[in-house]
This record gives structure tokens, sequence and C-alpha cells, in this order.
């Protein structure tokens, strides 16, 4: 079996990881397979470390954020689209691949280059939110199209299966949880029981505000306020005028000394490993790789109630759960486990012992490997 993946990027982000993980397993399992992206980037390093075949071409998104919702925007990115399939159908010819495998809901070229050359086609959701917050350039037409051209629909969880599931067919859409696994020198890391001087609260993400860094800011000014020494690690880069908005709160609630920048962290698990608290803020998280490599590590994990993250985080049990937007909530979640380092050790160990053997590369390889042989099989 030959499988030409399609990445909306070549960088090393959440779906990027999940696809390498993927392609481990697979090419471990014999099938051949090739990588598509749409430009340069430390991606490409990974691939060729797997001895895996690439392409650039240069294909774009089929969303927009809300501020560039032009109809020339759209109608260009349609454009360039069409564009980009001649190049692409011929790439996948000259692979002779058997399977057309987009990576991403935000990239809609590989589909209607598989459609062209008449190959099976298979789409692997890891985002939520662009049907809800309408970002696709072809408005709500976008997920029935998805259905459209594709003989399976792989989503990461049972929230963004719901999000979906309004478009696309019930048989169609399967939920396969992707793998996670610590790199190297990521031993598990148990929680200390002894008192700090500062207690240390970590956000992982890109900087962007359906992140939620800004209520994470504001839970430790409300800690801070209470006369406790909270330190806030963000890691991540991003939107840069979400970036300024930070700055601003930090200067406004005169956090300057509590809350830290880090940037772009390609293995986050010694930051991980060095705080007291992970958080996820995230509003809507479509899976969660970093609440599951906490988990992993041991670290207990204050999510969102929303997304993803109810299927990872039972409350109380494998961590804590605060209502979305309410960072006063938040704010008293982790003063509860500043106050109670026991708690904050049973709860990483619990957590710790939930996730091991669930999201194995093995399993998640042998899980697509099923789905893909089944594409193959169907009749014409």
């Amino acid at each position: 079996m030959r499988v030409c993946f399609v990445s909306h990027s070549a960088g090393k982000y959440g779906a990027e990881f999940a696809l390498l993980e993927l392609l481990n397993g697979l090419t471990e399992l014999g099938v051949d397979c090739k990588v598509l992206v749409p430009e340069r980037g430390p991606l490409l390093v990974a691939l060729d470390r797997l001895h895996i075949e690439w392409q650039v071409i240069g294909y774009p998104n089929w969303i927009s954020e809300p501020r560039r919702r032009g109809v020339f925007s759209r109608i260009k990115r349609t454009f360039k689209t069409l564009f980009w399939i001649i190049p692409m159908v011929r790439t996948i010819a000259t692979w002779r691949c058997d399977i057309v495998y987009t990576n991403t809901a935000i990239v809609s070229v590989g589909a209607l280059a598989a459609w062209l050359v008449r190959l099976p086609h298979v789409w692997h959701l890891h985002e939520s939110g662009y049907c809800r917050e309408q970002l696709f350039d072809l408005g709500k037409h976008a997920p029935h199209l998805i259905d459209h051209f594709s003989a399976s629909v792989i989503v990461v969880s049972r929230a963004v299966k719901n999000e979906y599931s309004l478009y696309i067919s019930p048989q169609k859409l399967r939920l396969i949880y992707q793998a996670v696994t610590l790199r190297e020198g990521n031993e598990c890391a148990l929680d200390r029981l002894e008192d700090n001087q500062h207690f240390r609260c970590t956000i992982i993400g890109s900087l962007h505000a359906s992140k939620g860094q800004d209520e994470a800011i504001f839970a430790v000014a409300e800690l801070v306020r209470r006369g406790i020494d909270a330190r806030l690690l963000i890691v991540g880069t991003g939107d840069h005028r979400f970036h300024d908005s930070l700055e601003q709160h930090i200067k406004h609630y005169g956090l300057e000394e509590h809350v830290i920048f880090h940037g772009y962290a390609e293995n986050p698990m010694p930051l991980i490993r060095d705080a007291d608290v992970i958080l996820m803020c995230s509003r809507f998280e479509a899976f969660g790789r970093v609440t599951v490599e906490a988990m992993l590590a041991g670290k207990p994990v204050i999510g969102a109630a929303s997304g993803g993250t109810v299927e990872l985080i039972q409350d109380g049990k494998t961590g804590l759960l605060y209502e979305p937007g309410n960072y006063k909530e938040l704010a008293l979640k982790i003063q509860y486990l500043f106050e109670n380092p026991v708690e904050r050790l049973k709860l990483g160990t619990a957590a710790r012992i939930w996730a091991t053997g669930r999201f194995t590369q093995k399993r998640y390889a042998m899980e697509v490997h099923n789905l893909l042989n089944g594409v193959l099989a169907r009749p014409g």
C-alpha cells in the first residue's frame, strides 16, 4: 500500500506531531508513505530521518481568520487551490499512490486531486471550530464537500465528531485517538512535595485568543491579589496582536515578575517537568496533545471543561476542570493544588496511570491501517 499524505504545514505542531507518529507506525506495518507540504520547514528534517519521500507544492488553505474574510481573499485562495491541483496530480501519479490522505481540515486540494485521478481519499480532521465559527472560505458548503470527496473521515475526539456529524455521513466518520509518545529524555517526573518559593503554572500552545492564555494571566493576577506567589510560563508563538494584548494585561496587573514568555519549544517536556501544574485553557481543544504529555509525565492538569479536554480529564480523579472563561474558578483550582501538594501528587499519578497504554503509536497506526485497508477493499 502506498499513501500520499497532505499536510497543511511543514512546521512541528500538534497535527504534524500526530502525522509523524502515524508515519512511524505505518512504516513499521509495511506502508509506503509519501508526504506533500506547502512550504519548507522543520517537518522535512523529521521526514528525512524516517526516510520518507516528500515534495513541496505551494497549495493554500481554504480557511480564513475573521479579519481576513474579504471576498477578494477568498476568491484568490480558491483560484490558487485550482492552480496547484495539476502539479499535485502529477506528483501523486508519479508516486503511483493507492490512497490520498489529507491530514488537516484546512486544506482541500488533496481531496480534489484524488478525485481527478480517481483514487480514494481519506480526510483526517485534527481541528475544530471552523464550522462553528464559519472560517471556511466556502462557508457551510465546505464540510459537505469534505463528506462528498472522502471515502472515510477520521476525527480526533468525540467533540470533533459531534461538530462534523451535522454535515458528514455517520457511516464515514471514524473516531481514532492519536498517539502521544514522550520524546527522548522525557522520563516521568513526579511532582515535588516540599514547599517551593514559587508555584509554577505552565500553559503550552500557539498564541491565539482561543487558547486562553489571557485567562491564565487573569487567574494568576487573582492569585497574586490573594497573596500567593504564582508564576506563569507561557510557551508558544503565534498571533502578534494577541501577544501584544497579553503584554498589556501583564502590565495592567503589575505581573512583570510573575509571567514569562518562553516562545516555541519543540520538546516541551523539560518545561512540563519543571511545572507544578499544567494549564489547558483552550476554549475548545480538538484533542489536547499537551494534556496527554503532561499526564504521561505525572503532572496534574487543570483544563477548561470543553471540547476534547473533557474526554481526557476526569474531574477530581485524573485532573481538574473549570468552566471555560471563568478565570476566578481557574484561580480557585490552582490555589487548591497550591495548598494541597499531596492531592497534586495524587492527581498526577492517577493521570499517568490512566494515560499510559492508551495513546500508543502501535495502536494508532493499526487502527488507521485497518481503516485504509477497508477503504481499498471497497468496490469501485
